[in-house]
């Protein structure tokens, strides 16, 4: 132990006299070190602890796939009982209606999501309430009083954290209920505010906001040893024999997936996440990189001193361990700035995450596994950075080290080639950092040049949530929606208003269609929308033939329709679909729909996006809403610019109408396009980009490093070019050469891996090929400018070396 501590001693003496290198490498390394434990607190966050339920890891939620590519995500509740009591491969199911719940009390009405769930969910998911009791079986009882319990969000932002709140009765959309517990602040199942038990039955209807629904969102365990496929062929069997019953549902060749609760909710961002945590290990590869190749110059020029200790009796295992502990300290004080980094750089990806794409119950924050990972970083740069350089310099001979001047000319030729492919590594890296970054850079402008079909611009959303039992009916809905699109359009400043079933670019429902005297082997089918006349104003929709809605056809709910070109195109070819019928089969399930109608086609509208951006119009039929009570409504609004001044109007005005409608959502067109189709795009340039950027300087330092360091020991030798009659120009592309040599290899190798890794971002890259030659040579050209810009100093100081100094030095 004494041995070891006057090691470090000495090893702390020796980085003090280095001031300028111990601070270059100490930084460099943080770099690496702050990312990677960033990005590790996120892998940590959202892909190894998001939930904090029992059993998580094993939490699986099924789904219905159908052949439109359409998938159901909620079951009826008599197949939720069915699955719950027939299948073999999951267990606890579990079930939640999401609906709206608006609640009144001590002076305060507000609206937020709520969940009707099954009384044993709390059991299942293991929770305990912060304050109060779990929703238990009998809370789901007939006659049992009626309770709810919060989430710690609301319970903070609306009741002030109060405690007492605990047995306060608040009214539910009608219903007084005692609130029995507050949830801790990471229990959010269901995202949702507000959890109420459900009385479940095979007739069980839950109504919130105008919204009814008799189905489940359903969430079970997974039984020991069984994979999300098993668990899916077994309720495929289940659902075949429930088929027959539920055609809507189980339509022709249906599938039923089963998914990991982290895959529902996190998706393709999980990827998102792996190919940023490769690319913040490529970054910590080339801080390490550099570091190393600093420790390698620093070895060369403390070769005498390696060898005077070496002569005095020094084992080799004894300097191997003086090297790696001066690389062990640079490597823990790079841990200690890297954690700094990484607390400021979680406070920015916290930030930059796209809303939606994580679980709200995650949590990123600086726990002890990534405190454990970052010291665990750090021993492992030690072991990079140090261990090369440490071994080759007690390899020099001893008495060639003692004769040497103590400059490294004599070391640079065994450390020159390990120094060079550490150059040629980083240059390589950094260009598959900048390869996955003009991709993206590729993929947001593609995204950004296409062509939606309408336009966003100065288009507002107000999503409405209507009370209870007023606007059930079809006639009801079409009086209301009447009364508050008038009462819109006379805002200063409306230019358009129009009742609508979705924001676009998406539709609101998918049906089979009959074309009648048309034959075919494969269902057809359209996704419809429901609208008021003005719908194809608002958006600045082009009208290609025929006519669109009036008023008239609106509030006489005739059984007329527009349909968009790709409809007309697929089921009816080369004929003109002006005056034809057709019929919207899947719809017939719903009690007020016209029983075996053809609706008139009276209008053919050109293309737009209705299932997303990135995917082509499928065929689309528009009709009146006043058709049906059946299904959700909101309005649509174009504005001349003044947005603010319309939305503080529209509150007022709906409430004028109706003070018990509430307002569940507000915003523009574009900002949902820039949450839904830019926000995961941006966030993937933005990180990207900076370890794109932070591995490019951190290569261009690395080359300028190694050929100024190069030139320092080929002074002599240029000083004899020089001599013997080379000209300044000569000396100048002899060092360029050289530089040039090792971009080149890096560039070479640089582009075969990106090729190769290009390949994981494949999926959130569109409009480009992962190949793309436009992107790679642009990245080509910019390593060849930077790294040829970095070569040139040192080259141009090499030309400037005195023949006389060089050899008088000598």
């Amino acid at each position: 132990m004494t041995g070891l501590s006057r090691d470090v001693r000495y090893a702390f003496r020796t980085l003090a006299k280095s001031p300028g290198f111990t601070t270059v490498a100490i930084l460099t390394l943080a770099l690496g070190i702050g990312a990677t434990t960033t990005v590790f607190s996120v892998v940590d966050g959202v892909l190894l602890s998001p939930f904090p339920y029992k059993s998580a890891e094993r939490l699986a939620t099924p789904s219905i796939q159908l052949p439109n590519q359409i998938s159901l995500r909620r079951f009826p509740v008599p197949v939720f009982l069915d699955f719950k009591a027939w299948n073999h491969t999951l267990q606890d199911m579990i079930g939640l209606a999401y609906l709206g719940v608006r609640y009144s009390g001590g002076g305060v009405t507000k609206q937020v999501w709520g969940g009707w769930v099954t009384p044993d969910s709390f059991e299942v998911l293991g929770s305990k309430p912060f304050l109060g009791r779990p929703i238990t079986s009998d809370d789901g009882n007939p006659g049992s009083p009626p309770v709810f319990i919060m989430s710690h969000r609301l319970w903070a932002a609306q009741f002030n954290s109060d405690p007492k709140i605990l047995g306060t009765t608040l009214n539910l959309n009608g219903t007084p209920r005692t609130l029995i517990a507050v949830m801790p602040p990471r229990f959010r199942f269901g995202e949702c505010e507000i959890w109420i038990p459900l009385s479940l039955t095979r007739d069980t209807f839950i109504t919130g906001f105008g919204l009814a629904a008799n189905e489940l969102w359903t969430v079970g365990h997974l039984k020991p040893g069984v994979s999300a496929q098993q668990a899916g062929a077994d309720l495929e069997v289940i659902a075949q024999q429930l088929e027959k019953s539920y055609p809507t549902y189980f339509r022709p060749r249906f599938k039923i997936r089963v998914s990991s609760l982290l895959d529902y909710f996190v998706g393709d961002f999980k990827i998102t996440i792996v190919a940023l945590m490769a690319a913040v290990a490529m970054l910590l590869l080339i801080a390490c990189s550099n570091v190393a190749n600093l420790l390698l110059a620093r070895a060369s020029v403390r070769e005498k001193e390696i060898a005077i200790r070496a002569a005095l009796g020094a084992t080799r295992s004894r300097l191997v361990r003086q090297l790696l502990i001066e690389s062990f300290l640079l490597a823990m004080a790079s841990c200690l700035v890297g954690c700094i980094f990484a607390y400021l750089g979680l406070k920015v990806a916290s930030a930059v995450i796209p809303q939606g794409s994580i679980p709200s119950e995650v949590t990123i924050a600086l726990r002890p596994a990534t405190l454990l990972f970052a010291i665990g970083v750090a021993v492992l740069t030690t072991v990079i950075c140090g261990l090369a350089p440490a071994i080759h310099a007690v390899r020099r001979d001893l008495r060639a080290g003692l004769a040497g001047a103590g400059t490294g000319a004599s070391g640079s030729f065994r450390h020159g080639r390990l120094r060079s492919c550490l150059v040629i590594a980083e240059v390589a890296v950094s260009i598959v950092l900048l390869i996955g970054t003009g991709l993206m850079v590729r993929t947001f402008l593609a995204l950004e040049r296409v062509d939606i079909g309408f336009n966003p611009a100065n288009v507002l959303y107000a999503d409405l949530g209507l009370p209870e039992g007023q606007y059930d009916t079809a006639v009801q809905k079409q009086v209301f929606f009447r009364k508050i699109i008038e009462r819109v359009k006379a805002i200063p400043g409306v230019s358009a208003a129009t009742v609508a079933s979705s924001v676009p670019p998406y539709s609101w429902g998918w049906t089979e269609v009959v074309v009648p005297g048309k034959t075919h082997s494969e269902p057809w089918g359209a996704t419809l929308e429901m609208c008021s006349e003005d719908y194809f104003k608002t958006l600045g929709r082009h009208l290609l033939r025929g006519r669109l809605l009036s008023q008239s056809d609106v509030d006489s709910a005739r059984h007329v329709t527009v349909i968009n070109e790709t409809l007309a195109r697929a089921y009816f070819q080369n004929e003109d679909a002006i005056g034809k019928g057709i019929k919207f089969s899947s719809f017939e399930m719903y009690s007020d729909w016209p029983r075996d109608a053809y609706f008139e086609i009276i209008g053919i509208i050109a293309d737009a996006k209705n299932q997303g951006l990135q995917d082509p119009p499928r065929p689309e039929a528009y009709f009146p809403h006043a058709l049906t009570g059946v299904g959700h409504r909101l309005i649509l609004i174009r504005t001349d610019g003044n947005s603010e001044r319309v939305l503080a109007s529209l509150g007022r005005e709906i409430s004028a109408l109706d003070a018990g409608v509430a307002v569940l959502e507000i915003g523009s067109v574009q900002s949902f396009l820039k949450h839904a189709y830019f926000a995961e795009p941006q966030f993937i340039l933005t990180t990207l980009g900076t370890f794109a950027g932070t591995g490019l300087l951190l290569a261009v330092i690395g080359i300028f490093s190694m050929m100024a360091y190069t030139v320092s020991l080929q002074t002599r030798e240029i000083g004899i070019r020089m001599a013997l009659g080379a000209q300044r120009n000569d000396v100048l592309r002899l060092v360029l050469k050289k530089g040039l040599v090792l971009i080149t290899g890096g560039t070479l190798a640089g582009v075969v891996l990106g090729v190769s890794v290009s390949r994981i971002i494949a999926s959130q890259i569109w409009g480009v090929s992962a190949t793309d030659p436009w992107t790679y040579s642009a990245v080509v050209v910019v390593i060849l400018v930077v790294g040829v810009a970095a070569c040139l100093l040192p080259a141009r100081r090499a030309t400037q070396v005195s023949p006389l100094a060089a050899l008088r030095s000598d």
